[in-house]
């Protein structure tokens, strides 16, 4: 797993977040034609305030680099927004942004 691109901005008490996760997404059977080992996302987890505003489980079937839009309340400009990705090796990536 490598980066994350997130972008989080409140207007009017609803926050719009656009989050794009690089991973290649390679299920088992894609890895072997790749000659790769199999890297997905099992698991996405967004919280803003302590308190979870986005969850997701996937599968190697996602898109590679896959994008996840939503909104949400009860955030304002300046609270962080966190998101832990989970792979299907276990290990764990954490990134956090400001709500602009």
């Amino acid at each position: 797993m490598a980066k994350m691109k997130i972008k989080a901005k409140e207007k009017n008490g609803v926050v719009k977040v656009k989050a794009m996760f690089r991973s290649l997404m390679a299920d088992t059977e894609e890895a072997e034609k790749k000659k790769i080992k199999p890297e997905y996302i099992t698991h996405i987890l967004g919280k803003a305030n302590g308190k979870v505003v986005f969850e997701a489980t996937t599968s190697g079937f996602m898109a590679e680099n896959p994008l996840v839009k939503f909104s949400f309340t009860g955030a304002k400009k300046g609270d962080e927004l966190e998101f832990v990705l989970t792979d299907n090796h276990g290990k764990q990536k954490h990134g956090k942004k400001k709500i602009k």
